[in-house]
């Protein structure tokens, strides 16, 4: 049988997991900053197509996954944003599910 562990463990996994899925968050959040045309030309080099912003636009305000393309061909996000939201969410969703199975262990033990 598994053997349980304190509820600080899991809870410091969860506290963990949580920042360290805010902290990427807030990374990718703002890439483009607040003039997207800018960060295109200036930061990445990349030529800014209006017409493809404009209509893809809808798409920019998702919170998963992230994105600020220049084109259709550039993003300013860093590639490895959305899978480290998508494995920290899992990751902090899996430290949750097995500290509701532990506590339930805890006490259907005192109970029986």
């Amino acid at each position: 049988m598994l053997q349980t562990r304190p509820l600080g463990f899991w809870l410091k996994l969860i506290l963990l997991s949580a920042c360290l899925l805010v902290s990427v968050f807030f990374q990718g959040l703002p890439a483009g900053g607040l003039d997207v045309a800018e960060a295109c030309e200036l930061r990445a080099g990349q030529t800014y197509d209006h017409e493809y912003h404009s209509s893809h636009y809808y798409e920019q305000l998702q919170v998963f996954p992230l994105t600020t393309k220049c084109n259709a061909e550039y993003d300013l996000v860093p590639p490895w944003i959305n899978p480290a939201l998508a494995i920290l969410a899992l990751l902090n969703a899996s430290f949750i599910v097995a500290m509701l199975i532990d506590l339930s262990r805890r006490l259907r033990s005192r109970l029986f």
